[in-house]
């Protein structure tokens, strides 16, 4: 070992522990610095020869600068709307322009203090402006082109600058109405098709057999939804018990007069909006009867579905809304209801075709929807379908056209959740609190549209969407904030205004939405302190403080045995 050996390695501790001092310093000035990562120091030794049994040969040290980027700093809640911090892993995505190109560089970081420039343009103190993707108003991700996309890449041509000037007014179009009422299970049903004998000189209260040419064993058939039954004639039985086994039928009922001469049976169908087939089997009792053929004959269905909205059936009850078109204006339509049959309702959605209201050509007499309801023996909704009830209505969107330049609304129907009675329902009439009869009783109708209104408010919420809400309440989403998430955070490159660059070693970014696939929480209307903890670095300091008086005492004790060495020369 030489001594010149030692004097460079007390020079290699002063240089570390001034570069350490350094860090220290960095650190408590950056103590107040919204979302800024410490670093610390550590140290590594530095040889130049192996050491051996007989002699040593001193290097020094190395000083490793050591960022903590992924080290979590203290949330403080803040007045700022716009202020948002991340709990969890991920970074802010920002660029220095608010109108980034292709060439302009992508920062990172974690400094969420976001207030609007003079433009709309979100950005932090130290200038850099927050990214995200515009969203539709369900929240869904668009580019910037306005298609769908997702967040699961690195696709930073999807991201914009948040703008909160984007939609200054906005309408809310109706995209839902909600219907509780309940339907009057006494109400009279409409009379299905029916068909009448007309046979002179039939004694209803006399065996049928024997009379008109009608023998024991005859039968007709009645057919009703695909479902054929035969009704044969026995020896003994009257016009009445013949109505009977009809009446028992699914879709069909009959009755029969009973004065002795010239008696009729009536066979009806039970379902104003059905056909009912009815067809000579064995000999022709229908014929002889004198029902109305040729046969098969059909009792056809008296109710089909547009009849209310022509007037050509009166409704047994109608439930007006007001909803709101693409340009925040008013329309008035209603679900008019029929009774079909037991536990079985039509209904129509119905407007005006008058000027700036449903289109005419798209929506005849002003019918935008027609099916059918049913219910379950508790009162229940059972299916909510279109008139050939092969559509289910649930969850479907149903397209109503405006002649006023408004986009198409496409609005769902709610009647409540099959089996439930949480929506529309079928109970018999009741009363109300002064006791006087309510045969319909319409307990809410919730629409979500609303007339055109202006910006009154915009913030973050905790789902990470810059939310905008306007003066008609409406409250919607324009933008969701991108997280970009990293394999190796702290190794990423520092730069000035507490952002970070991608660098090999910290691996590609990935965009993520707030709170998934790894990405940190958004938490809105906070702040993400400075990680330092001023006790550490003061204690740090004085160590450092310490160690670099160490290293003087090293050289200046060297530089005396040096002394020493020349004076033996003289």
């Amino acid at each position: 070992m030489s001594l010149f050996g030692a004097m460079i390695s007390g020079v290699s501790g002063l240089n570390a522990q001034s570069q350490n001092l350094g860090v220290i310093s960095d650190n408590i000035s950056n103590l107040n610095t919204i979302g800024y990562k410490g670093t610390v120091g550590r140290f590594s030794t530095l040889v130049t020869e192996s050491a051996t049994n007989t002699s040593y040969t001193p290097g020094g040290v190395r000083f490793h600068p050591t960022a903590l980027i992924s080290k979590q700093g203290l949330l403080q809640a803040t007045s700022s709307n716009t202020a948002a911090a991340i709990s969890g892993d991920g970074f802010f995505v920002v660029r220095g322009t608010n109108n980034p190109g292709s060439d302009n560089e992508i920062f990172f970081t974690r400094a969420g203090d976001f207030k609007p420039d003079d433009d709309g343009y979100l950005r932090n103190t130290a200038g850099y402006y927050v990214q995200g993707w515009a969203t539709d108003r369900n929240g869904n991700l668009l580019d910037p082109a306005g298609t769908a996309t997702t967040s699961n890449s690195s696709a930073v041509s999807d991201l914009q600058v948040l703008d909160i000037n984007s939609i200054l007014t906005a309408a809310a179009s109706t995209t839902s109405i909600e219907f509780g009422a309940n339907l009057n299970r006494n109400e009279t049903a409409f009379v299905g098709g029916s068909n009448v004998s007309t046979t002179l000189g039939v004694d209803g209260t006399a065996a049928l057999a024997g009379q008109a040419g009608i023998t024991a064993g005859d039968s007709f058939d009645i057919t009703y939804n695909g479902t054929t039954t035969t009704i044969t004639i026995a020896a003994g039985e009257t016009l009445s018990d013949i109505a009977a086994k009809i009446s028992a039928v699914t879709g069909a009922t009959a009755t029969a007069t009973s004065t002795g001469a010239n008696d009729t049976l009536t066979i009806t169908g039970s379902f104003a909006d059905q056909d009912v087939v009815i067809t000579n089997n064995n000999n022709t009792p229908l014929t002889a009867l004198g029902f109305t053929g040729p046969f098969p004959a059909t009792l056809a269905a008296t109710y089909t579905g547009g009849d209310l909205a022509s007037g050509t059936v009166a409704e047994n009850n109608t439930m007006p809304v007001t909803i709101f078109d693409s340009l925040g204006s008013a329309h008035v339509v209603q679900l008019q209801v029929i009774k079909l049959g037991q536990n079985r309702w039509g209904f129509e959605l119905t407007g005006s075709t008058a000027a700036d209201e449903l289109d005419p050509a798209l929506h005849p007499d002003g019918l935008i929807q027609s099916g059918i309801i049913t219910f379950n023996g508790d009162g229940s909704l059972r299916t909510f379908t279109d008139n050939a009830e092969t559509t289910n209505l649930v969850d479907q969107d149903i397209a109503v056209n405006w002649s006023n330049g408004s986009n198409a609304n496409q609005i769902t129907i709610d009647l409540g959740i099959v089996g439930l009675t949480n929506g529309v329902t079928q109970f018999g009439a009741g009363s109300d609190s002064n006791g006087n009869l309510v045969e319909y009783d319409t307990k809410f109708i919730n629409q979500d549209g609303a007339q055109a209104g202006s910006m009154v408010n915009y913030g973050f919420t905790e789902d990470g969407f810059l939310q905008v809400e306007f003066a008609n309440g409406v409250k919607r989403p324009i933008y969701k904030l991108a997280i970009a998430t990293f394999e190796a955070p702290d190794e990423m490159e520092n730069h000035t205004g507490n952002v970070y660059r991608q660098t090999r070693e910290s691996g590609d970014y990935l965009l993520r939405e707030p709170g998934l696939n790894g990405a940190g929480n958004v938490v809105a209307s906070a702040l993400e302190s400075s990680n330092v903890d001023l006790a550490v670095e003061f204690t740090n300091m004085i160590v450092t403080q310490r160690a670099y008086s160490a290293n003087t005492k090293t050289i200046t004790t060297t530089d005396e045995m040096l002394d020493e060495l020349i004076r033996i020369k003289r």
